[in-house]
């Protein structure tokens, strides 16, 4: 059993790190830096603790919990990206935006679906600014 969703792992095969109209950043391992990717990882769990601590989580609960986030990015804002592990199979897990508002959006869909609508509007950025992403945002490796 897989414990990425299918698309996260092709992404990351096929790409470096990447950030979306230079605010949302994806986090990809970079072979040598797992260190550093874990450390990343671990950092923005402690934040769901801590906002989980001070009453702000709304009920969520960092992974191995069950339904427990896994974070998947972050933007130069402070909006953190998470997988919902709602289900036992990765394929099935949700998208859950923390906006730095204390917005909690929730998508049903692919990681992939969710960024292509972002950059192509057919997806809204809830939870995060109305004018991301731009007219025409710009794709960047990191």
């Amino acid at each position: 059993m897989s414990y990425s969703p299918a698309d996260f792992v092709e992404l990351v095969e096929a790409y470096p790190p990447f950030t979306v109209d230079e605010f949302l950043g994806l986090q990809i391992p970079s072979p040598g830096e797992e260190g550093h990717f874990v450390s990343g990882m671990r950092g923005l769990l402690s934040d769901l603790v801590e906002l989980g601590d001070s009453g702000m989580a709304h009920g969520y609960e960092p992974y191995p919990e069950p339904g427990g986030l896994v974070p998947w990015g972050d933007s130069c804002d402070g909006d953190v990206f998470f997988w919902r592990t709602n289900d036992a199979d990765p394929q099935s897990w949700t998208i859950l935006v923390s906006g730095h508002n204390d917005d909690w959006c929730e998508f049903k869909g692919t990681l992939t679906e969710y960024l292509a609508g972002l950059v192509t509007g057919a997806v809204p950025p809830d939870g995060l600014p109305p004018d991301f992403p731009g007219a025409t945002p710009a794709i960047e490796a990191d």
